[in-house]
């Protein structure tokens, strides 16, 4: 999965015209987290066809970064991220963003040291 990350205006409609962008292009937005801080719109996503996702960005003339995002799926439980952080924290492996897709507790994450991530979970 690669995730998308980048900023938009905090504006009426500046994340409807990414969303509109993309399902007119047929791309499923699979896990997605937006939120306002400092004035400035950020938002990650996953979708489904990251080639149709980077040319509609790129025709919007959105800035993006680009990394490829981990998934688990964990149970409904209480502590269940908090064993997945902890797990990445001690051996020293930084969380650059964290978030639920659409599919049911499905755990969306990219890290700072990917092949450490995919040793650890087995993924």
């Amino acid at each position: 999965m690669q995730e998308f990350t980048f900023y938009l205006g905090n504006r009426p409609g500046a994340l409807l015209e990414i969303a509109a962008a993309l399902a007119e292009e047929k791309v499923n937005i699979e896990a997605i987290a937006a939120l306002t801080v400092l004035d400035e719109a950020v938002v990650a996503m996953v979708t489904d066809a990251p080639d149709r996702a980077r040319k509609v960005l790129k025709r919007l003339g959105v800035d993006y970064e680009e990394r490829e995002a981990l998934t688990m799926s964990l149970p409904h439980q209480p502590g269940q991220l908090a064993t997945v952080l902890e797990r990445l924290a001690r051996d020293g492996i930084n969380v650059l963003s964290c978030y639920f897709s659409v599919e049911k507790n499905q755990l969306v994450f990219t890290v700072d040291d990917l092949a450490r991530a995919k040793a650890i979970f087995r993924l």
